[in-house]
């Protein structure tokens, strides 16, 4: 009898899961599945505690989802890739497997383990099948028409768009039930820490996070254009938790948009703002796979090893804790503490603040954003943050800074979303909110608010010079080379 080993990493569902259709082909194969946990290595990339509780929960809800199909769950807590790589051989060669099945990933570490794990079981005789996955379209079939790599978003928007309107990337169905019903339930425990989540807002199983996805296309989509800028509004589709740990694929999302609303022509997809972001998050992870040195700590240029950062410690602190006096930046910093999320344009002031305000190293934020997400995501939250830091591929011009009390204004003008996470504010009048020092000086009272800790029209300035300086620098060491 043929023994099918599905392993399960980043693409944790049974629906459109391609490795697991491929497993499930043929109908008298014996199909077995696997998880495999790696907490050293979850320690290592700094994974927040929120995230590893929604891992725990959606691997709980898979183990009974994909039991009804009669498909067992294995679990076993590695203590690194080498251990995993050999805890799979004596898995395979236990339990007669023939084939084993995996959607690719992308990030450096993963692909070194994947090619350790092909060469040592193909000596084995163990077959090793591996699929593209994780996104729309495989990073292998976008390119220049020279056959180069992109580095600017908007043409590879523009290549994606043309092949989304060309042909829809196939879909897959759950497989069909297995006719080895006899299935033992095996335990999942997880030594590295977890965190209580806010279930309400990231609902566990696939089945929630699909209808989470049909119920923003059916009822919020249309305002998302004007709304999603806006924290308090809640416009956004709160579906990045799902697909960063492939709870969702990014096909489910595409097609699903333009099933019910192309079809009906009620949006058009060059001009569908959510369409632009779910592109973005294939930008960065098409990034990792053809310029993999920007996730080793290098960068475009070599212009950020001249920059010449600020090391206040206390400065780092005051902003991982919301208290930099700027209370949009508070806000922001409290949510994500609160919540391991934060509102996509609140991430980008907050990041904002703490490079182009505080000249901190971008890195301490892209660290510290990992630790707290239960969203987290290698190639995004590396890309964002370049992104902002004026450093990466399609990234934020240098001289482009955000004025965090204008942002303020402009996103939250009466004050909800900062009242929200700063109680010390709620009395303070709307009119003040964004300076509400200048309210307690009028009325003679204190209140329990720090001062802004730097002067944002000063640092602007500074900020335009340090990294002006940098890139001349740069450019010049690369005209020498």
């Amino acid at each position: 009898m043929t023994v099918n080993l599905m392993w399960f990493r980043n693409d944790l569902r049974i629906h459109d899961n391609i490795a697991l259709y491929a497993a499930c082909k043929k109908k008298e194969a014996n199909v077995l599945s696997i998880f495999i946990a790696t907490p050293q290595k979850w320690k290592k990339n700094f994974m927040s505690f929120k995230k590893s509780e929604y891992i725990y929960k959606n691997l709980l809800m898979l183990q009974k989802n994909i039991m009804k199909i009669g498909i067992p769950l294995y679990f076993y807590e590695s203590k690194n890739s080498f251990t995993s790589v050999k805890f799979l051989i004596n898995f395979c060669q236990k339990n007669k497997v023939n084939s084993i099945f995996y959607n690719d990933q992308y990030e450096t570490n993963e692909i070194k383990r994947d090619f350790l794990t092909k060469k040592m079981l193909e000596k084995e005789n163990i077959s090793v099948r591996t699929f593209h996955d994780a996104t729309l379209i495989s990073p292998d079939k976008i390119y220049k028409k020279n056959g180069q790599s992109y580095n600017n978003f908007s043409f590879f928007k523009k290549n994606i768009i043309k092949k989304i309107q060309r042909k829809l990337p196939q879909s897959f169905p759950v497989p069909d039930i297995r006719p080895f019903l006899k299935i033992k339930t095996y335990a999942i425990k997880f030594s590295y820490p977890r965190e209580n989540i806010d279930e309400n807002l990231f609902p566990i199983g696939e089945h929630s996070a699909l209808n989470k996805l049909s119920f923003f296309i059916d009822k919020q989509i249309n305002k998302y254009e004007l709304e999603h800028n806006f924290p308090n509004v809640n416009c956004t589709s709160f579906l990045s938790a799902s697909l960063s740990i492939g709870i969702l694929s990014s096909r489910q999302c595409i097609k699903l948009l333009l099933k019910k609303k192309i079809y009906k022509n009620k949006i058009n997809i060059n001009e569908c703002k959510w369409l632009n972001e779910l592109i973005w998050r294939e930008f960065y992870k098409y990034i990792l796979v053809k310029y993999p040195t920007l996730i080793q700590c290098k960068s475009k240029y070599n212009l950020e090893n001249k920059i010449t950062w600020n090391n206040n410690k206390k400065n780092l602190i005051a902003w991982k804790e919301g208290r930099t006096g700027y209370p949009i930046v508070d806000a922001g910093m409290r949510q994500l503490n609160e919540l391991g999320w934060m509102h996509n344009r609140i991430r980008m002031i907050t990041a904002s603040f703490l490079v182009k305000d505080l000249l901190i190293n971008w890195r301490e934020g892209e660290k510290y954003f990992i630790s707290k997400l239960i969203d987290g995501d290698t190639a995004i939250n590396n890309g964002n943050w370049r992104w902002i830091a004026s450093i990466g591929y399609g990234s934020n011009p240098y001289f482009r800074i955000f004025n965090p009390i204008y942002q303020a204004k402009k996103f939250d003008k009466e004050g909800y979303f900062v009242k929200k996470y700063i109680p010390e504010l709620r009395m303070v009048p709307n009119l003040y909110i964004f300076n509400p020092h200048l309210w307690s000086q009028k009325i003679g009272k204190k209140i329990n608010y720090p001062f802004p800790i730097v002067d944002h029209e000063k640092t602007k300035k500074n900020v335009i010079t340090v990294f002006k300086l940098a890139k001349l620098l740069s450019l010049k060491e690369n005209n020498l080379k």
